[in-house]
């Protein structure tokens, strides 16, 4: 198993806090984790230990393109690529305080919230203006 370097989407073990979660960022030997509940923290990667490496990346969906935005701009019919790299399409939004919004996504039985202070890259229906 390889030790110290995970990608984004991959399934790893944190010794030190005793938890497995799915990899969302990572920096300068530094991952953060999010857990099947939505909890995220951060942990030293060189102290995490890989459970299940990322599935492949799935195709970018049919007649998108993708724009970086923020998430006051994501739009209905946008798609976006949650843990896992798995790509849901939004349905509906509500509001997640100061600038964040909580995502319901088509496929997905959790909402999925998108933190206010993040660009993301979404992908946008090209019939769409903007």
């Amino acid at each position: 198993m390889r030790r110290g370097r995970y990608g984004v989407g991959d399934l790893v073990y944190d010794t030190v806090r005793d938890a497995v979660g799915v990899v969302c960022d990572r920096q300068l030997g530094v991952v953060e984790l999010e857990d099947c509940q939505g909890y995220r923290w951060r942990a030293v990667a060189a102290r995490c230990r890989l459970v299940k490496e990322a599935p492949p990346e799935q195709p970018v969906p049919p007649g998108t393109r993708p724009v970086d935005t923020t998430p006051e701009a994501v739009r209905i019919g946008d798609w976006v690529r949650v843990e896992g790299g798995r790509i849901y399409q939004v349905q509906d939004m509500r509001s997640n305080g100061p600038g964040g919004r909580v995502l319901i996504l088509a496929g997905r039985v959790r909402p999925w919230v998108m933190p206010g202070n993040s660009v993301r890259q979404v992908y946008r229906p090209v019939w769409s203006d903007g």
